[in-house]
């Protein structure tokens, strides 16, 4: 089983070809995936999409490109939401200081309000970051107790804030298709990420692995990012893409990891 666990399905270019996309992706090996929202607007379209197909579950959340164009009281919509039975996350929240620098004290009040809705409703906290590492984790760490676990999605932090988020209980770290492009240059944090705290994600449409960079992306294309993680980790593929989906099961489906002894 693999689970894709951050695609935006809502683009018109995404919901053109939705089933088509679907398809693929059970093809592919891919049996969930988690649609992250960035707003109300997109958080009732993602439910309606997890209602509609039963390989979708829905992260619901402000993102913080879209706090400035929010109320508090969004919010309270939001919470009206949590209690639908696909719901398996509180997100994509998290800070943003590349694309909105005027908005910065207002994302950290939205980030803290959506960490205390995901330790109210038992759920786990999708956590997006750029330019903007540093901040999160501090946050993160003054939230912090045993209520609170998370993803913190297409990482890219250094070596010492990898070590900030392994230090922390039931908090997984994700990777990208980027990480197989010939630029990129953190393989050794990638490396780095002990295996029983990855995750795989795609964040479709963006960030396609090679071979289909420069393309749309989409959940079946996940298979390439996963072959990368095993050549990183020199691992075979298959007892990864096991381990991978066993973190799912236990952050984002309350499904412990079974041990079967004859």
């Amino acid at each position: 089983m693999i689970t894709d666990t951050h695609a935006h399905l809502y683009y018109p270019e995404i919901l053109s070809g939705i089933d088509e996309i679907l398809s693929r992706a059970k093809d592919a090996g891919v049996e969930r995936i988690i649609v992250p929202a960035v707003d109300i607007e997109t958080s009732l379209t993602v439910l309606k999409l997890s209602e509609k197909y039963d390989m979708i579950y829905a992260a619901l959340g402000i993102h913080p490109c879209d706090v400035s164009k929010s109320e508090l009281s969004a919010l309270d919509e939001l919470e009206k939401l949590l209690h639908h039975e696909k719901v398996v996350a509180i997100g994509e929240t998290g800070l943003d200081y590349y694309w909105d620098t005027t908005h910065i004290e207002k994302q950290k009040i939205f980030f803290k309000l959506q960490i205390e809705l995901a330790k109210s409703y038992h759920l786990p906290i999708v956590i997006h970051t750029r330019s903007s590492t540093d901040d999160a984790i501090e946050i993160i760490k003054q939230m912090y107790d045993e209520k609170l676990k998370g993803q913190f999605h297409c990482f890219n932090g250094d070596s010492k804030q990898l070590n900030e988020v392994l230090a922390l209980d039931n908090f997984y770290i994700s990777y990208c298709g980027n990480i197989t492009y010939k630029n990129y240059k953190e393989t050794d944090i990638v490396k780095a990420t002990p295996t029983e705290r990855l995750l795989s994600e795609t964040d479709s449409p963006f960030l396609p692995p090679v071979p289909y960079r420069g393309k749309k992306n989409e959940p079946s294309y996940i298979i390439h990012t996963i072959d990368k993680l095993s050549e990183i980790h020199q691992t075979d593929k298959n007892l990864l893409q096991s381990t991978i989906n066993t973190n799912a099961n236990k952050l984002f489906f309350r499904i412990p990891d079974v041990k079967v002894t004859h």
